[in-house]
């Protein structure tokens, strides 16, 4: 959201970014252009149901300012939420607002039926619609909803630059981290800790990863999130303590991407997290563990994934063995990305998305 707002501002658009609240200090809108305007519904330091409450009465305070623009595009739970009760006010008081435009973040993710079925109803009113990545059931409700303008519009990210980071910077992090001297070898992965990303599910494959490799390989899980303590008890009951390090938030990425040597991230489906994206753009070689269910990998798939536990920790212990296979790899994955996920190619698709939305909203044709 944060590299779309900036491009857009950049090219010369009116961009305003809309939050429930403002973030704390260490959890700030790194990175936002101060071009872009940034908005809070609530002034609470902290979500909850009291974030959604504030929702409604913002949106009537700010009405007229909503109706001056041309495209709300909405992400996750809360601006799908924002975005349904902004369509409702237009309904109720016969107003014309401005195109609504989703992306839907829970493309293929394991989620409760009733869960998408409700997603998928408050899509149907949208104007526009976006998806990082194809999937059957999306694919079947775009075939029936023709009049909402939707695309599959790939996650563009940018690189990290671990080449900035120096030798004394890297040695610095890990004893920062807990990482002794002597650990030849670092698996890692970066994300929210979350009962939807499985996080737990990666102590184990740093389990078999640890007895095939022995004491020379350590590993970094950054992120926080309401499944840390799962983790913690994952990592003693798996006997890893002092070797699965914790260090939290992670707000600048180059720093310990630079000391890893391989690169675990989580697909749901052939699609890897964005931290999982700008791992491979700064070239670190990445395999991931699969979390959609029954999906089988095809020849397209450009990242090695699989569901199985085990298999992903025997594909690590394969390229921690083999450098050379390893760095050919890592390669060949970073060409796919810089050639697929370019944050120049999602500001386009999202530019040409937003112009088509708002065309039918006006009762045009289709660009």
């Amino acid at each position: 959201m944060i590299e779309l707002a900036n491009r857009e501002a950049a090219a010369g658009h009116e961009v305003s970014v809309v939050s429930g609240f403002r973030l704390p200090e260490e959890r700030s809108h790194q990175g936002l252009s101060e071009a872009v305007d940034l908005r809070f519904t609530s002034q609470r330091p902290s979500g909850g149901v009291a974030v959604y409450a504030a929702l409604l009465p913002w949106i009537w305070r700010n009405r007229r300012w909503l109706r001056s623009r041309d495209v709300i595009h909405c992400h996750l739970t809360y601006g799908a939420m924002f975005g349904s009760l902004l369509k409702l006010l237009d309904a109720v008081t016969r107003g014309r607002g401005p195109a609504i435009v989703e992306t839907y973040h829970a493309v293929s993710m394991p989620i409760p039926k009733w869960q998408r079925w409700l997603h998928a109803r408050m899509a149907s009113r949208r104007h526009g619609l976006s998806f990082m990545v194809a999937d059957p059931y999306w694919e079947r409700f775009r075939a029936k909803r023709r009049r909402i303008a939707s695309r599959v519009i790939p996650v563009g990210v940018s690189e990290p630059d671990l080449d900035a980071v120096g030798a004394e910077e890297r040695a610095s992090y890990r004893a920062q981290v807990g990482i002794p001297p002597e650990a030849r070898l670092v698996v890692g992965t970066i994300g929210r800790i979350s009962p939807d990303r499985q996080s737990h599910r990666y102590i184990p494959i740093f389990a078999a990863i640890a007895r095939a490799l022995g004491p020379d390989v350590h590993f970094l899980m950054g992120g926080d999130g309401p499944d840390m303590e799962r983790v913690r008890e994952a990592v003693a009951a798996h006997g890893l303590d002092g070797r699965v390090h914790l260090p939290g938030l992670i707000r600048d990425l180059a720093p310990p991407m630079a000391v890893m040597d391989l690169y675990i991230t989580s697909n749901v489906g052939a699609v890897p997290g964005v931290a999982g994206l700008q791992a491979v753009a700064a070239g670190l070689p990445a395999i991931a563990l699969q979390l959609a269910e029954g999906y089988a990998a095809g020849a397209k798939d450009w990242l090695w994934s699989s569901a199985d536990e085990g298999e992903v920790a025997a594909k690590a212990v394969e390229l921690l063995r083999s450098p050379d296979r390893a760095r050919s790899i890592a390669a060949s994955q970073k060409a796919h990305v810089e050639a697929n996920h370019s944050p120049r190619a999602m500001a386009a698709a999202y530019e040409a998305l937003y112009r088509e939305a708002a065309s039918r909203r006006r009762g045009a044709e289709t660009v």
